[in-house]
């Protein structure tokens, strides 16, 4: 398959568009698109259709890799349909994003013309545009799916490597194994955030973890960048000759201990 240029929100086939299930779903993609991607990401929209409502969505130009986002969503969701799992790339929070997703695409009880909404995969090259369907089965799949969450105050490190607050604040933040971790904040904490960009640092809050005892969420209320030191403990060594007073280190040692 090429690669992914964009993904098509297609609502109400063939008929006049409903206007709050149109622009409900739109934010819902949204939101289920930044919790499947590392970064905060700048979606664009291409084009608009009306009659059926359709909206392409398509990453930013200068960062056409972000379009695995769109693969990602696209083949889990019709994994979901299939009957199988989700990866472990998908979060409780990116799980729940998915479920209102779909919910959100169906029927009201005054409707008899009813098409479901569908996502298509754009790419390039020829072949069949993948495609999924908001049917009210992949809503109760996905419900089903929705795995078991703890919180609790804690802290985490890593580095921070994305900052958005154009779509409310959050941010994300790599730790040393590479998953990352989602960030949300107060107003208050964008300045610290901003300055601490690329750093290393340490975020405490409330802390959000999935059955497996893996964090997925920080609702930060501090961040703090690591300084790195400036000497290694290799560095020390030799730095102070007088400091044993002469004397060996095991006596020096023994004469010393209890005073630490």
């Amino acid at each position: 398959m090429g690669r992914v240029e964009a993904l098509e929100l297609i609502v109400d086939e063939g008929q006049p568009a409903n206007a709050g299930r149109f622009f409900q779903l739109g934010h819902d993609l949204l939101a289920l698109l930044d919790e499947l991607s590392d970064v905060p990401v700048p979606w664009w929209i291409r084009s608009l259709r009306t009659g059926s409502a359709l909206a392409t969505l398509a990453p930013p130009n200068e960062h056409p890799e972000h379009g695995r986002v769109l693969r990602l969503a696209v083949a889990s969701l019709n994994a979901v349909d299939r009957g199988f799992r989700l990866s472990d790339e998908w979060t409780p929070d990116a799980i729940k994003a998915a479920h209102r997703f779909v919910e959100h695409g169906q029927p009201t009880d005054l409707e008899e013309n009813w098409v479901p909404p569908r996502l298509v995969l754009l790419t390039e090259g020829s072949g069949p545009a993948p495609t999924v369907v908001l049917t009210p089965e992949l809503g109760d799949r996905l419900r089903e799916l929705t795995p078991f969450v703890r919180s609790m105050p804690g802290s985490v490190r890593g580095e921070l490597v994305g900052l958005n607050v154009s779509r409310g604040n959050r941010a994300s933040l790599r730790l040393p194994n590479k998953r990352i971790v989602r960030l949300g904040f107060e107003t208050s904490l964008r300045d610290d955030l901003k300055d601490a960009l690329y750093q290393q640092v340490e975020v405490s809050g409330l802390v959000r973890q999935d059955g497996d005892g893996r964090v997925f969420h920080v609702k930060a209320e501090a961040v703090t960048t690591l300084v790195k030191p400036d000497l290694r403990w290799t560095d020390l060594i030799g730095i102070d000759p007088d400091y044993l007073e002469g004397t060996s280190i095991p006596d020096w040692l023994e004469a010393h201990r209890g005073e630490a």
